[in-house]
């Protein structure tokens, strides 16, 4: 029996314990695929992907995170970077995003980025690949240590691979305590 949608929505949670195994190339297209396939409301695509296989440049990375609470002090708190079968950036690029409505792009450019994650993660998923989003770096520290243009901005750190590990999901508000109808309570 295949799973639907919902469920496999239930099981995206972010995963910090791979498995050394390389996730399929044509399963990993698929992934790019969904990513693509994310919204484009005034039809800029300012989002890219920039995966990342080398050591060197993982270490670069790890160098710009922080620890769950963003404290300063805690460059280089996400080490276990090291052995995801998958790391990639995502980049919001400027200049497509404010080339058709101004400065208002870049806003717009990230929440469809977030909509393209999700895409990213659902197909992932629904192939028993487990992934992160990690939020948790200094943007300004990972722009400079992998020498990005001024253009891009790096939004979101994306991980991915296979997990053995009993996976929860975490508590959900209600639909009661989320949907409102006439008026805001």
């Amino acid at each position: 029996m295949s799973k639907t949608l919902l469920q496999i929505m239930n099981e995206v949670v972010n995963v910090r314990n791979f498995e050394d195994q390389i996730i399929p190339k044509k399963v990993l297209e698929e992934m790019f695929q969904a990513f693509i396939l994310g919204p484009s409301s005034v039809s800029t695509q300012a989002r890219e992907l920039l995966v990342v296989d080398k050591t060197n440049t993982r270490h670069q990375i790890i160098d710009a995170t922080l620890n769950p609470y963003f404290t300063k002090d805690s460059y280089g708190a996400q080490k276990w970077l090291l052995q995801a079968p998958f790391v990639a950036i995502v980049l919001i690029e400027n200049r497509r995003a404010i080339a058709r409505v101004g400065e208002i792009g870049e806003r717009i450019a990230i929440q469809e980025a977030e909509s393209a994650i999700q895409n990213f993660r659902l197909i992932a998923q629904s192939h028993g690949v487990c992934t992160t989003c990690l939020r948790e770096f200094d943007p300004k520290k990972l722009k400079e240590n992998l020498k990005l243009p001024w253009y891009i901005e790096p939004s979101t750190i994306i991980t991915a691979g296979y997990c053995n590990d009993e996976i929860f999901s975490p508590p959900r508000l209600s639909i009661s305590e989320v949907v409102s109808k006439e008026d805001w309570k």
